[in-house]
């Protein structure tokens, strides 16, 4: 009968919001906490120039150094939280493309009038795929809250040396471990990012209504990147 409702299309509607309103708490919360995290930092540093700069006997580098530690111990906290949170919204971005990809087969004629991405289309405003170059993961939120942690290492590591090797090999070390500090942190991301690839694609693979048409296999990763073209990977 024509009044009869649709489950199928009611519970897709449903997961739909349910996907949308997560997201976006995981957009708020990762916000947060990186708006929280460079607020901190920045206040940070302008008590540790102002412990430089003032006057009298204070005890300033076993202050610096505690400021310095507690500062770091709030970014390995915040950045592994960060990583969490991207990777669960990374899924949550395919879950969507795979809802909205059964909507659109479920109305051929109004798929064209689609511009966000599906496993059929990327559209204009294709997903970021899983496999990208490690600059965006230096720039992206986690990647900031690392390249700070890995400053306050260095520093640390810079004012420790310079009580027990010349200067110039302080320096040189403290700068060595800037990168490798940074290295790390990067690395971490990219460990995530790639192991939620492989699992995506896993779930992706066994299930053949999502795996077929258009849907593209990434053969380093072994994973699905949903609605990716061959012209838009990287």
């Amino acid at each position: 009968m024509a009044d009869e409702p649709d489950v199928p299309l009611t519970i897709a509607l449903a997961e739909y919001e349910h996907l949308r309103e997560a997201s976006r708490a995981i957009h708020d919360q990762t916000t947060a906490r990186f708006t929280f995290f460079l607020a901190v930092a920045s206040a940070s540093a302008a008590a540790a120039a102002g412990l430089l700069t003032a006057g009298g006997a204070l005890p300033r580098l076993p202050l610096l150094g505690g400021l310095g530690g507690l500062v770091l111990l709030l970014g390995i906290a915040v950045f592994a939280r960060q990583v969490q949170l991207n990777d669960r919204g990374r899924r949550y971005a395919v879950a969507t493309t795979a809802l909205r990809t059964y909507l659109a087969r479920r109305a051929p004629d109004l798929a064209p009038y689609l511009l966000m991405p599906t496993l059929d289309d990327p559209g204009p405003f294709a997903p970021e795929p899983f496999r990208r170059h490690w600059f965006s993961d230096l720039v992206g939120q986690a990647g900031t809250v690392g390249l700070i942690n890995s400053v306050l290492v260095a520093v640390g590591a810079g004012f420790a040396g310079a009580a027990l090797v010349p200067p110039v090999a302080a320096v040189s070390g403290a700068v060595a471990l800037f990168a490798a500090s940074a290295a790390a942190h990067v690395s971490v991301v990219r460990r995530r990012v790639a192991r939620s690839a492989r699992h995506t694609g896993a779930v992706l693979g066994h299930r053949p209504e999502l795996a077929t048409r258009h849907a593209m296999v990434d053969p380093d990763l072994d994973v699905v990147d949903a609605g990716l073209s061959p012209a838009r990977r990287p």
